[in-house]
């Protein structure tokens, strides 16, 4: 296979990825569009204040104060995630986890591992089983994609 070809099947599938039809991700390709996500242009108070804080034993330094949006869910959820300056200790992650940065800086350290630092537009894949430490720092803001674990059961 051509690099041309691999780059060509790799573009198509991320678009498939993004694209959602006006019933709000049903795999129906006729009326499905592609979705422009600007996170960075939601306002703080347009988010949601319903997540419960972090348990307090995981917060190693900052506060559990968090904001959410939901961007799109289909099979995959995107959403936007704001927190205060906290860093959380993390271990054994229950998802798989795609993080842009949009604001802030994000230091991910894994067990026994050196410091991955990761600023405005830098992205990282966090495992399922990830342990270590989430440092969010500044006016700290992702946009964070994961696999609708809740579509089937829909």
């Amino acid at each position: 296979m051509t690099g041309k070809l691999l780059l060509k099947l790799i573009l198509g599938g991320a678009l498939a990825v993004l694209s959602l039809s006006s019933l709000g991700g049903d795999n129906d390709t006729s009326t499905a569009n592609p979705l422009r996500l600007e996170p960075e242009k939601v306002p703080y108070s347009e988010m949601n204040t319903d997540m419960p804080p972090w348990p307090d034993e995981d917060i190693l330094s900052g506060v559990s104060e968090h904001r959410y949006k939901t961007l799109y869910s289909g099979d995959i959820n995107v959403a936007i995630y704001e927190a205060k300056p906290m860093t959380l200790r993390i271990k054994d992650y229950s998802i798989d986890e795609f993080v842009t940065v949009v604001s802030g800086v994000l230091i991910l350290t894994a067990e026994g591992g050196s410091p991955q630092r990761f600023d405005v537009g830098e992205s990282v894949l966090v495992p399922k089983g990830f342990t270590g430490t989430w440092e969010m720092q500044g006016n700290f803001r992702e946009m964070v994609v994961i696999i609708n674990e809740n579509r089937g059961s829909q």
